[in-house]
């Protein structure tokens, strides 16, 4: 039988929650009790055309008329929290066909047991991880994209990269908050390791690269790294043309839309001048 306690001690803390200890067994989960306000608001970001194709249809529509929270930030002030909004993206994402949340959970493992050590060293968290699926739901919305596990992995990984090589991870509901600012990461570090995921996976995973999907492991090529600088420079390289160019780098496009093929070839022909990078 489950037993729980209820403790006040932490609303002289930050940030102001009551924690409530559910004992089960052998282990004890904590969770925190927020007091929320709901609140009618405009979302610009969710608004846009532009993000509803890489979700079911109406489904945005339907998260937006849900309204923001609010929670305390302090004593006397409340902030925003789309922490539930969020929460109902990656739900409306799981009653697609496809890989999406499974590469979410490949991700999370490998960060945590890999990229951070068991959780013994600071590293990404899994909300950086579910802003990555977020953006790359939006910029691969085909459902060809997660057809297979390896692909749908290498969709998050190629965002991420980029993400870190530019140091700017957008919040997907307020693109101009940058989640990998001020979180005191060495970017380089963590960079160097996801890279090294990416480069050989085989290395992270308990199970062979191989079950992934049919193709052999994926290997960087030359020059990716400037590419992945690219929208540092020039946010108009934040698309879906670019990052197929990414994941044929990764070894890992396999889309036979024409148009689309069309486009990753006009933007490689862009970067083609780039330093180190092969024709």
């Amino acid at each position: 039988r489950d037993t729980g306690s209820l403790s006040a001690a932490s609303l002289r803390e930050e940030p102001l929650c009551l924690t409530l200890l559910v004992s089960s067994g052998w282990r004890t989960v904590r969770f925190s009790l927020v007091p929320v306000v709901r609140r009618r608001q405009r979302l610009p970001a969710l608004e846009g055309a532009q993000l509803t194709p890489g979700f079911p249809a109406g489904s945005v529509a339907r998260i937006i008329g849900h309204g923001v929270d609010l929670v305390p930030a302090s004593t006397q002030l409340w902030r925003t929290s789309t922490d539930y909004l969020l929460t109902r993206l990656l739900a409306a994402l799981g009653a697609l066909q496809g890989h999406r949340l499974d590469s979410l959970s490949v991700l999370d493992r490998v960060n945590h047991e890999s990229w951070r050590d068991g959780g013994r060293r600071a590293g990404l968290t899994f909300g950086h991880l579910k802003t990555v699926l977020l953006w790359a739901c939006v910029l691969f919305p085909a459902p060809e994209d997660w057809a297979e596990l390896q692909g749908a992995v290498y969709r998050l990984l190629v965002v991420l990269l980029s993400c870190l090589a530019t140091r700017n991870l957008p919040h997907f509901l307020h693109p101009e908050l940058n989640l990998l600012q001020d979180g005191g990461l060495d970017l380089n570090v963590v960079y160097e390791r996801v890279e090294a995921f990416a480069s050989q996976p085989e290395a992270s995973l308990r199970i062979h690269a191989t079950h992934l999907g049919r193709s052999p492991p994926p290997r960087i090529g030359g020059g990716v790294k400037a590419l992945l600088q690219l929208p540092a420079s020039d946010p108009a390289y934040w698309a879906t043309a670019y990052f197929d160019v990414l994941l044929d780098k990764f070894q890992v496009f396999n889309i036979q839309d024409k148009d689309r093929i069309s486009a990753m070839q006009s933007i490689f022909r862009k970067t083609k001048t780039l330093g180190g990078e092969e024709s």
